[in-house]
């Protein structure tokens, strides 16, 4: 069976690198993609489309809402 594919969009690099730890080292998920920014995120999600999308709501500029809106 194929792992889910989850990408981040998460501003906090000790947050978003410990999440993909997380995932990574999680049997049937892997996280190859992670975004420090909305915008990054917008431009690149609907190209990579993972199976799941973990966003920050409190994100700089654009907020996770927004983000998930626009996707």
């Amino acid at each position: 069976m194929k792992d889910i594919s989850v990408s981040i969009v998460e501003d906090l690099d000790e947050i978003r690198n410990a999440m993909r730890v997380l995932i990574n080292g999680s049997e049937g998920f892997t996280c190859e993609n992670v975004f420090s920014n909305a915008e990054q995120a917008i431009d690149a999600l609907p190209v990579i489309n993972p199976e799941v999308v973990i966003v920050d709501i409190s994100l700089p500029a654009k907020n996770g809402i927004d983000c998930v809106r626009e996707l």
